[in-house]
């Protein structure tokens, strides 16, 4: 099943160039035929050696090692013929089906990487049906603009913060700052130690503590871990030339949903006013040495004295401290939006739909197709075309979607939904699999998107010729 499946994600772009950036697919290292890489590659120009000459050694890491080595290489050739290179890379999501491994990734990007870019490292659900491909990453590119080439930098953020692996705090680009994924471990701490309670910040962090043994043992853990990560990011912001109040989107993995009211209350005291958009999603593994949580800023600098226009609607403000949607400069962040219905309940059924958003579906659903997800996949398409159209634009200009999905079996049956509704204007794709995909008990789907409303409208680069052979024929 999954040489089709893989095969119809090729059919989306691998590149999206809008405005100063372009927007990459996620990608996953495949060999010439289309299969995942099962072990190290070899020896090679440009390629790191293998970690172990044992089999029992390279039999677990080697699917790891090889497959790393093959998203690199997929990077090179995508991003060259544009002149750009790995080290224009300003962001990237390294989504590992198991960390366990993550230093077998560690070692091979410690080779491709001299300048690495902000990332954020988290475990997941499969990528294909068959469990066989073991990462999947996708990334934005800065190109800089005509008048203004490339411009990408590495930023100190809190200097007393040190990366926790090979990754930068905070890349610069233009206006822009792209923050990684951080996490409540302490790093300008001897050993690092991980943010266990109240007893580990500060005073003025403990504002939800009640002083009951149950309660705090409960709910002080994220409570805690919350607030120091989110100070944490105020720091680094600082130390950028930024602020708090600049941030125009977050992206948040819980390590446990049933934290997720907990999350929001220290969440709240932090954007007490206008709020950034927000996307929240239960992951497999969040971080390491115990962490619970797992965010990762979008933000402007105070010094472009760019404005960040919101997109506020009811159903967001009900939802969470949040706004629909964020955007400055052309670039847009909306929200995670769940397939749900229009009064918050989830999408169980196509019947159920508002006629509108029951288009996207075909006459008949695909052979297997669950019709809960069906109904959640348009519920999902109408949502993202209503905020689109709220401001002022269209579907075609999402340059980047991400799917996350409580069965990635089920994606098959509805890519073909997705390409009717976004014809051949389509964006970056990445899809991948999640224990739970939004706060809303029910839901099976969620997506997070972003828009280019800049004055020149995206451009699907031309197909690169570096695709598998096998999946551009089926393409």
């Amino acid at each position: 099943m999954s040489k089709p499946f893989l095969a119809a994600l090729e059919r989306w772009p691998s590149v999206v160039a809008a405005g100063p950036f372009l927007f990459l697919s996620g990608q996953m290292g495949l060999d010439a035929a289309g299969e995942p890489r099962r072990v190290h590659p070899g020896r090679g120009v440009g390629r790191p050696e293998c970690a172990s000459a044992y089999e029992w050694v390279s039999g677990l890491e080697g699917p790891v090692e090889g497959q790393a080595v093959g998203l690199y290489e997929r990077f090179r050739d995508l991003l060259s013929p544009h002149g750009l290179a790995i080290g224009d890379v300003v962001r990237y999501h390294i989504f590992q089906r198991d960390k366990r491994f993550f230093s077998a990734f560690d070692r091979v990007r410690r080779h491709y990487e001299a300048a690495p870019p902000a990332s954020t490292a988290v475990g997941m659900g499969r990528f294909e049906p068959a469990d066989r491909v073991r990462l999947c990453v996708d990334s934005i590119v800065y190109r800089g603009t005509p008048d203004a080439p490339g411009g990408r930098s590495v930023l100190a953020g809190s200097k007393a913060h040190a990366a926790a692996a090979h990754f930068s705090h905070v890349i610069g680009a233009g206006p822009f700052l792209f923050v990684a994924g951080q996490i409540p471990v302490d790093t300008s701490q001897p050993g690092s130690p991980l943010v266990r309670g109240y007893a580990d910040i500060p005073e003025q962090g403990r504002f939800l503590s009640v002083g009951r043994s149950h309660e705090d043992a409960r709910n002080g853990p994220i409570a805690a871990q919350t607030w120091f990560t989110y100070d944490l990011i105020r720091k680094h912001l600082e130390g950028a030339g930024s602020s708090m109040d600049r941030i125009m989107n977050l992206v948040v993995y819980l390590q446990d949903m049933r934290d997720f009211p907990t999350f929001h209350r220290v969440h709240e005291h932090f954007f007490p006013g206008d709020a950034p958009a927000l996307t929240v999603i239960e992951a497999g593994e969040v971080g390491h040495k115990g962490t619970l949580i797992e965010i990762e800023p979008t933000a402007i600098t105070a010094a472009s004295g760019l404005r960040i226009d919101r997109l506020v609607d009811g159903e967001a403000d009900r939802c969470a401290a949040m706004s629909a949607a964020c955007g400055a400069s052309g670039l847009t962040f909306l929200s995670g939006v769940p397939g749900l219905l229009p009064g918050g309940d989830p999408a169980l059924r196509p019947a159920g739909l508002p006629a509108a958003w029951r288009r996207a579906l075909p006459a008949r659903l695909p052979s297997g197709a669950d019709p809960a997800f069906a109904a959640q996949t348009a519920a999902v398409i109408g949502r993202l075309a209503d905020r689109m159209k709220a401001l002022g634009a269209r579907l075609d200009r999402i340059v980047h979607l991400t799917l996350f999905v409580d069965d990635i079996e089920q994606l098959a049956c509805m890519l073909p939904t997705l390409e009717q509704v976004f014809g051949r204007k389509r964006p970056a794709l990445y899809a991948v699999e999640v224990p739970k995909v939004s706060p809303v008990s029910g839901t099976r789907i969620a997506a997070t998107a972003i828009a280019w409303l800049g004055e020149d409208a995206p451009q699907l680069a031309a197909r690169d010729r570096s695709a598998p052979r096998r999946a551009r024929r089926k393409s």
